[in-house]
């Protein structure tokens, strides 16, 4: 079984250009979203920094992130870069298996009250 890529990207936009860079990355998440393997395809603004914005994907296969890589719709991404303030911060994490709340509450009652 293939794991689940996560890929992070972190983007800190020079103040005059932020209304292209959120036009563009606008652009770009329907069509993503609809992508075969796409399990989600997020957008973020940094409630600390409102010229700071991570792009959030989740995909099924790493041969479907690596389809979704060839497409023209990553060139209008890559043509970023020269809004940004600072170089961006990419990351691509494989995750193999997954918890949710049942962890939390597991860790909480080995734990106890108070």
């Amino acid at each position: 079984m293939d794991s689940k890529i996560l890929v992070t990207l972190r983007m800190i936009v020079r103040p005059e250009r932020r209304s292209d860079l959120l036009e563009t990355v606008r652009g770009t998440l329907e069509p993503a979203r609809v992508e075969r393997g796409c399990l989600s395809y997020r957008f973020y603004e940094d409630v600390e920094d409102r010229n700071a914005f991570v792009l959030l994907e989740e995909w099924a296969t790493q041969a479907d992130l690596e389809r979704h890589l060839s497409k023209d719709n990553q060139r209008r991404l890559l043509e970023l870069m020269d809004l940004l303030r600072e170089q961006p911060e990419l990351r691509f994490n494989t995750v193999s298996h997954t918890e949710g709340m049942d962890l939390v509450e597991n860790v909480l009652r080995k734990v106890g009250p108070g």
